[in-house]
């Protein structure tokens, strides 16, 4: 009888980790492609990380961060991308300077959006359509990025409330409503990139192998 329950934890566990990660045997069938997605993922979130442009009124700067988190999200499976955005994280908190110039770090008024990259990329990932029986478009496209952007500044705001003595109208002035429309833009830019890309891949088959990296297959 314990065998029994033993077996059938270890059945629930792996169920849930499929439900919310995705089914892990590629992974395993594929451990290069994996690393590659991984370090793809972390390269975009450093450069994007380098477009910094100041915003009056507030210290949170403009950044394409948000873009590249975005892209990350949708080439990556939810493994891959989470890893990225986690190793991003280690990095910046070890000291290697891929945040934004002047960042205060992920403890600092601006981290709560640092955090928000991790469950953003998760998040874009899972809702990401990948397969044949799931086929990409760019409403759906549009909805999982949205959903990813909203993660983003939900968290940033909500990081940011503390360090202003808990004003919530205050990080609101200054964390969601200066970022709105260029999250807009960010959105659709990414958005459209990815649904070239996979155009570009049905008229050159081979060009673009995203799949083989974990990413949706057209």
């Amino acid at each position: 009888m314990a065998g029994g329950r033993d077996f059938g934890m270890r059945a629930a566990l792996a169920t849930a980790v499929t439900s919310v990660f995705g089914p892990r045997a590629w992974v395993r069938r594929e451990p290069w492609a994996f690393v590659l997605g991984v370090t793809g993922g972390l390269a975009a979130m450093v450069l994007a990380a380098q477009v910094r442009i100041p915003v009056l009124g507030t210290d949170v700067p403009m950044t394409l961060q948000s873009f590249g988190v975005l892209l990350v999200g949708f080439a990556l499976r939810p493994p891959q991308a989470v890893t990225a955005a986690l190793l991003y994280l280690s990095c910046g908190v070890a000291g290697l300077g891929v945040f934004a110039a002047g960042s205060t770090g992920l403890f600092g008024p601006t981290g709560g959006y640092l955090v928000g990259f991790v469950a953003a990329s998760w998040l874009v990932s899972r809702l990401t359509p990948r397969g044949r029986s799931q086929p990409v478009s760019f409403v759906r496209l549009l909805a999982a990025g949205a959903a990813g952007m909203v993660v983003i500044l939900a968290f940033g705001v909500a990081g940011r409330v503390p360090a202003l003595g808990g004003d919530v109208g205050l990080a609101i002035q200054t964390g969601l409503l200066p970022f709105v429309g260029k999250s807009v833009v960010e959105l659709l830019l990414a958005v459209s990139l990815v649904t070239s890309l996979r155009g570009m891949r049905r008229a050159f088959p081979g060009t673009v192998p995203m799949n083989r990296f974990g990413g949706f297959r057209s």
